[in-house]
């Protein structure tokens, strides 16, 4: 028997279910922080404080109470969010925690903590066909990382994907290629500033459609580097708070975009380690999950740059 359809987003498939997990990555031992066989629940992120964990399903925003040990306090209670119904997998909590960011209908929007009206931040594109999804943020909230999408979804048109950062309205476009995407400020090693790196997932030296690798380059375009080399599919560079680990999603190779319902690994990446920027850097996997889209399209880091919460999508009632 299949799963109802939610009003917005894709529905689990039959014996499917969602569980999110906290990850240990000195340990490599895991929780479970929450599970439901009904939501589509997707890229959970911290608040800074680390006292909630904030998700997305169904079209809202879902906000996770957690114990100082970083377990489930309570249930998920729903931000209020009206009239947007269809936010996604993009979303963030800003710096002071006083609000969500998050992407709808191609465009980002701010609302209040606790809910309320929301706000759009991103310029008004006219007639353009061009559409914004917030992946990162600096370290005051003041610029926020965008891909930016252009051509008309569904028509033919070729479409684009870049990275930008988005300041006081300003929107600066850093790349200009078709396969550019998951842009998020962050350090590129310990004692690093915030803002040090725009880190970001593209096919930029791709020699076949879709074999996506991880890259970063300073905020104002400059010293591009390659991080990954190998033959898996890369997405969503997320570092640390403190500059130590890069966490991202690797899919099988071949398989083009971040589509859910397939398998897939979670990486991580020791940004000490002096061969960063070349093929010889090793890799861990962390974990090998079963789902891809909405496992960790934002940021998951705790504050602790300790544990990352991210989501697997099982099939069957097997061990979690």
């Amino acid at each position: 028997m299949s799963q109802p359809r939610p009003a917005f987003g894709r529905p689990l498939l039959p014996g499917q279910r969602s569980v999110v997990r906290l990850h240990d990555v000195v340990t490599g031992t895991r929780q479970i922080l929450l599970e439901s066989t009904e939501l589509v629940l997707e890229a959970p992120t911290f608040t800074p404080d680390g006292r909630h964990l904030v998700l997305n399903a169904a079209g809202r925003l879902r906000v996770l109470e957690l114990t100082p040990d970083l377990r489930a306090a309570g249930p998920l209670r729903e931000v209020d969010t009206d009239p947007i119904a269809q936010v996604n997998n993009d979303h963030l909590v800003s710096p002071d925690g006083a609000s969500h960011l998050l992407t709808a209908d191609g465009r980002v929007y701010r609302v209040p903590w606790h809910g309320g009206r929301p706000r759009c931040v991103t310029p008004d594109p006219g007639a353009e066909p061009v559409r914004y999804y917030l992946h990162g943020q600096s370290g005051d909230g003041r610029t926020l990382a965008l891909t930016v999408l252009t051509g008309r979804l569904g028509s033919g048109d070729v479409i684009r994907t870049n990275v930008a950062l988005l300041t006081e309205g300003e929107v600066t476009v850093l790349t200009d290629t078709e396969a550019c995407d998951g842009p998020e400020l962050g350090p590129g090693g310990p004692g690093e500033p915030h803002d040090a790196w725009l880190w970001f997932n593209s096919e930029l030296r791709a020699q076949v459609p879709g074999h996506s690798q991880i890259y970063r380059m300073r905020p104002d375009g400059t010293q591009l580097q390659q991080i990954t080399f190998d033959e898996r599919v890369s997405w969503f560079p997320h570092p640390s708070p403190d500059g130590r680990w890069l966490l991202s999603l690797a899919y099988e190779p071949g398989v083009e975009q971040h589509p859910p319902n397939l398998p897939a690994q979670l990486r991580l990446i020791d940004l000490s380690d002096p061969r960063l920027g070349r093929p010889q850097l090793p890799v861990r996997v962390l974990a090998d999950v079963f789902g891809g889209q909405g496992a960790t399209n934002v940021n998951g880091w705790a504050p602790d740059s300790r544990h990352v919460a991210y989501v697997d999508y099982p099939m069957g009632k097997g061990p979690s």
